[in-house]
C-alpha cells in the first residue's frame, strides 16, 4: 500500500503543510479481480474512494483543505 502527498491548508496547525493519504496497490487489486472472476473489485472500488481522505503529515488532523 502506498502513500499519496500533496499540500494544503490544516486547519489544526493554521499553516500550509504537507497532507497524505493511504493509496492502493492497483495491481494486486487487479490481480485478485481477475482471480475472483471479478468479485474483487466491489473491494477495489471501496479502497480507491480513499475512506478517511486527506490529512496533515505534522499533527495528523483530518481538518484540512487542498487546493
Amino acid at each position: 500500500m502506498g502513500i499519496n502527498y500533496t499540500s494544503g491548508f490544516c486547519k489544526s496547525c493554521e499553516e500550509r503543510r504537507k497532507l497524505f493519504r493511504k493509496g492502493s496497490n492497483h495491481v494486486l487489486h487487479l490481480i485478485l479481480t481477475l482471480l475472483t472472476v471479478g468479485l474483487w473489485a466491489i473491494v477495489w472500488l471501496g479502497v480507491s474512494i480513499k475512506f478517511g481522505g486527506w490529512r496533515c503529515d505534522t499533527c495528523g488532523s483530518s481538518a484540512v483543505t487542498t487546493e
